[in-house]
Parts: structure tokens; sequence; C-alpha cells
């Protein structure tokens, strides 16, 4: 129906990537930084092509404003992924 918000399927929660992390089913945690600044985290599952979205329980997607702070969080609530990778905002659109 046209005019009903579409519901994202390609995101999870922040308790479902402990979890996933723990069952070491994660291939790569891909942090990318907006055009605001801010960082969001994709994750990519060693089952799945598609990337998942981390989401706060709003449904927004979850943003740090600060590299630091995410690293931090990053080793504090998710040892042991296997790969991270980090793309930074160039100002310029990406195909």
């Amino acid at each position: 129906m046209q005019g009903l918000p579409r519901k994202r399927t390609n995101v999870m929660s922040e308790s479902e990537l402990v979890l996933i992390v723990r069952s070491k089913a994660v291939r790569n945690l891909h942090i990318i930084q907006t055009d605001e600044g801010k960082y969001r985290i994709a994750v990519h599952l060693k089952n799945q092509e598609e990337a998942l979205e981390l989401m706060t329980f709003r449904k927004t997607p979850r943003e740090w404003a600060n590299l630091d702070r995410l690293a931090k969080h990053i080793q504090e609530k998710y040892a042991g992924i296997p790969s991270i990778t980090l793309t930074l905002y160039s100002g310029e659109a990406t195909k």
C-alpha cells in the first residue's frame, strides 16, 4: 500500500550483534563515515551477501560522533571480530 513506511529488513539490533559475534558468524565489520561526519556500522555475515545496518531500539541508524569512542565500544562489546574496515567520507559520491 502506498503511504505506509516500508519495513527495513537489512538491519540488526545491538543485542543481536553481540550474539552473532559470540557465535563467530561475523565475516567483517564495516565502519562508514556519513557526510555529516558521524560513523555507522554495517555487518557482513559469513552466510549472507548483503550487509546489515546496526540500528537503535527506536529503529534509527546507530551512530557515533567520535571514532575513538566507536573503537572503544567495539573493543568492549564485540571482541573477536575477525576483520574491520573503515570508509571515510570524501565529499564525493561513490558508485
